[in-house]
């Protein structure tokens, strides 16, 4: 078993990334200003927090088991119970049983007979009490509007490859136009890119070096495929001796490995069986499926860092079991028809019980989870894994693969027009019951942070007044809320103007880090996911806008494939 080497304190960064260049990550971030943000945020801690070893961060040095730097938040205690003291031993233990209900449930498929009908829903059982597959599809109802709706032209195309390079302009903000061509796609750099740009790290190289080792996403992408360097560039970011001395970059890469294994024995299934995987999904009990979400997330190395930091480990947890139907939410329609069987939405029982896909039902499901999502995303946004979670929104809105606008504008007729009243928060163990059904359950969210529901509501509002001489705040929120809304009631597919919101949040998230506005910009972008979910419903516009996809991929995989050619060999095994 290969371990990952252990270097001398005093490695010099200069020389292991001596290649590229960090100017444009080098800022200097702001403090924000008191009252701009609504409640009271629990101590938020800095930015770069490497050059305090033993302050309140450092402090996890000889820190015991259950004993916590951050607050411990109330609920979420069924994550709470799967991830005991949230060690990488935990999230080990966690993804292999991941990686096991996977094979169970792939092992069956070809056990389908060629000709079984979609009338008949059928399950496939596996040995996991709850773990089986069904056969879905759309409701009468559903299946009418989507006949109607392709015969009129209005056709969902095929997830985009989330190939397409930054321009140069965002590039030349971020002085990142020597990196690595994998690290300057649209998709990665304002996905996992912009993430660690968000949540911060020890130092400026070692957030660089996050990021590499974030990549191991991508491979669901079939980025090693497209550029066959990215393997060992992320082995380079594995063995970054400086970044494995930080709080919690040990953890964080020995996760990745981890999460590797899963990401990569999950593709295999898929390529060896995705002839026969449309219309097909996954029916799990409610603690299976927290724990296949938290393999699906790809990102297990940011929450063994931020619990190695000292975080709440049920609060970190939660968050990355979001990040699923986070992601899933804009994908239903094409779930159904390629090679994916594990859409959270499409695995809850409401759907998987009689394998009917109905409107009301996906409501049902989509207000359950947006509940889930509520504290993260109103009062924990500054807290490490919910500031990727906030990101999802505008991740969506710019990778080159999920066009969000397009949409959100073929679903916004099927959209509710009115806010959440009131606005919604409870548990994933509140929302669903054991066998993974809605149970209708919420509370309203504490006042102190539920807004008014307006377009640009009172919180907003009142921080944005706080930043007066920052006009750049303002326009992210209008080309992330107010124009996008404008947008879709208008009801006209405009590819240029979809292009021109895009492009302009890029540019703009990427101006406002230059500035050190990381904070505010983390504020904001997790109020316009809350929107989303709960105000303006742009989430729900995209979930019926992804019914009318046109069916390209079918019986195929959403990414790039070669052949029949096996992933790169893992190099590091971790303890």
């Amino acid at each position: 078993m290969m371990v990952l080497q252990w270097y001398p304190v005093y490695w010099s960064r200069q020389s292991y990334w001596s290649e590229l260049s960090f100017q444009g990550i080098e800022v200097e971030v702001t403090q924000p200003k008191t009252g701009a943000f609504p409640g009271r945020p629990a101590a938020i801690p800095p930015y770069f927090w490497g050059g305090e070893p033993r302050s309140r961060l450092g402090k996890f040095v000889g820190r015991k088991p259950g004993q916590h730097a951050f607050l411990i938040h109330p609920g979420y205690l069924e994550v709470r119970d799967l991830i005991g003291n949230g060690t990488v031993v935990d999230l080990k233990r966690l993804s292999f049983q991941a990686q096991g209900l996977v094979r169970q449930i792939f092992s069956g498929i070809e056990d389908m007979s060629d000709s079984s009908s979609l009338d008949d829903v059928k399950s496939l059982s596996c040995p996991e009490p709850g773990a089986t597959l069904v056969q879905l599809r759309l409701s009468p109802e559903l299946e009418s509007w989507k006949v109607a709706q392709h015969a009129i032209g209005n056709i969902l195309p095929a997830k985009g490859a989330g190939l397409s390079q930054a321009s140069d302009n965002v590039l030349e903000i971020l002085k990142a136009a020597g990196w690595p061509e994998a690290l300057k796609t649209n998709n990665a750099l304002f996905g996992c890119g912009i993430a660690s740009l968000l949540m911060g790290a020890a130092d400026v190289p070692t957030m660089f070096s996050n990021y590499v080792t974030d990549m191991a996403f991508y491979y669901e992408h079939g980025y090693n495929y497209i550029f066959p360097s990215l393997e060992s560039l992320l082995q380079k970011g594995l063995a970054d001796p400086q970044a494995l001395h930080t709080p919690g970059g040990r953890e964080r890469r020995e996760a990745i490995c981890v999460g590797k294994q899963y990401i990569q024995g999950k593709i295999s299934l898929e390529r060896q069986h995705k002839a026969h995987l449309t219309n097909l999904s996954a029916r799990l009990s409610r603690r299976t499926a927290q724990i296949i979400s938290l393999s699906e997330s790809s990102l297990l190395g940011m929450a063994a860092e931020a619990i190695a930091r000292g975080f709440d480990p049920g609060a970190v947890i939660n968050d990355l079991v979001f990040s699923s139907p986070g992601t899933d939410v804009v994908d239903i329609g094409c779930d159904l028809l390629n090679s994916e069987v594990m859409n959270s939405f499409l695995n809850v029982s409401d759907i998987t019980d009689t394998g009917i896909v109905s409107e009301d039902v996906l409501r049902r499901v989509y207000d359950a989870y947006a509940a889930t999502g509520t504290r993260m995303l109103t009062q924990r946004w500054h807290e490490p894994v919910a500031r990727m979670c906030a990101a999802l929104y505008t991740w969506h809105i710019q990778n080159d693969r999920h066009m969000f606008f397009r949409r959100a504008i073929l679903g916004w007729p099927k959209a509710r027009k009115s806010p959440a009243r009131p606005q919604r928060e409870a548990d994933f163990d509140e929302v669903f019951d054991e066998q993974y059904r809605t149970t209708g359950f919420y509370r309203p969210l504490d006042p102190e942070y539920a807004c008014n529901g307006e377009e640009t509501c009172n919180h907003v509002y009142h921080f944005l007044d706080c930043y007066q001489e920052e006009p750049l705040l303002r326009e992210l929120w209008w080309i992330l809320v107010v124009e996008p809304l404008e947008y879709v009631r208008g009801g006209q597919i405009d590819e240029r103007r979809e292009h021109d919101l895009v492009e302009g949040s890029r540019l703009l998230m990427a101006k406002l880090y230059s500035r050190g506005l990381v904070l505010e910009m983390v504020w904001l972008i997790a109020h316009a996911n809350h929107h989303a979910w709960q105000v303006n419903y742009l989430f729900e516009a995209a979930m019926f806008g992804s019914l009318l996809d046109g069916g390209a991929l079918a019986g195929k995989l959403d990414r790039h494939e070669e052949g029949k050619i096996d992933m790169p060999p893992m190099s590091y095994t971790c303890m």
